[in-house]
């Protein structure tokens, strides 16, 4: 891959990315909701569900995950080819390939269940339907896993980005760190809550 193109897929990618990273703050705060009681939940829930462009937006996020998945691979395997390298090669700092890749795997698997898992959810009660999931701490273990693979991989992601735009200071790791902690804690807060309340 010339290096044109490459710094054209590696533009999209970063498009992409952070356009995901803008809908993950939406959802981490449309799901603050459910500490305003069953209510107000539910109506946010059925009003947003209910939108005519809903399907389009679910549609649009999924091509932007997957065009992006498709260009990550599609340039590491170009960059490893052309360089003489193994893919499951150690990184510079001796992390397998394996496990970075088994990490993206992960992070998809648990972004597809989780979509499949709304889904089947009761759209008269969603409130209820969170209540009885995250009861469970199979699901609690399972959202916390795959918030860790989201939360590693946003932290490689975006230092990757800052360093792409020459920009290397602590303040902005920094702010790169609190980012992703308030995604995380945001996120699991409310599964945390509803199980802890249960014991």
């Amino acid at each position: 891959m010339n290096s044109t193109k490459n710094i054209f897929f590696k533009k999209i990618m970063t498009v992409l990315g952070v356009l995901w990273l803008v809908y993950l703050f939406f959802h981490m705060f449309s799901l603050l909701t459910f500490y305003n009681g069953e209510y107000a939940f539910n109506s946010f829930y059925n009003w947003f569900n209910n939108l005519f462009i809903y399907n389009f937006i679910v549609f649009i996020l999924f091509a932007f995950l997957i065009f992006h998945v498709c260009v990550a691979a599609f340039r590491q395997f170009k960059n490893n080819k052309s360089k003489g390298i193994n893919s499951f090669k150690s990184y510079d700092k001796d992390i397998p390939r394996i496990i970075v890749w088994g990490s993206v795997l992960s992070l998809l698997a648990f972004i597809f269940f989780h979509f499949i898992q709304m889904k089947l959810f009761n759209s008269d009660d969603i409130y209820q339907q969170m209540l009885n999931i995250f009861k469970q701490p199979i699901m609690l273990l399972i959202y916390f896993i795959g918030l860790l693979t989201l939360s590693a991989h946003l932290y490689h992601a975006l230092t990757n980005v800052l360093q792409t735009l020459g920009i290397s200071s602590k303040q902005y790791k920094l702010l790169v760190i609190f980012l992703i902690l308030t995604l995380v804690v945001g996120f699991i807060s409310i599964p945390f809550s509803i199980y802890v309340k249960q014991l």
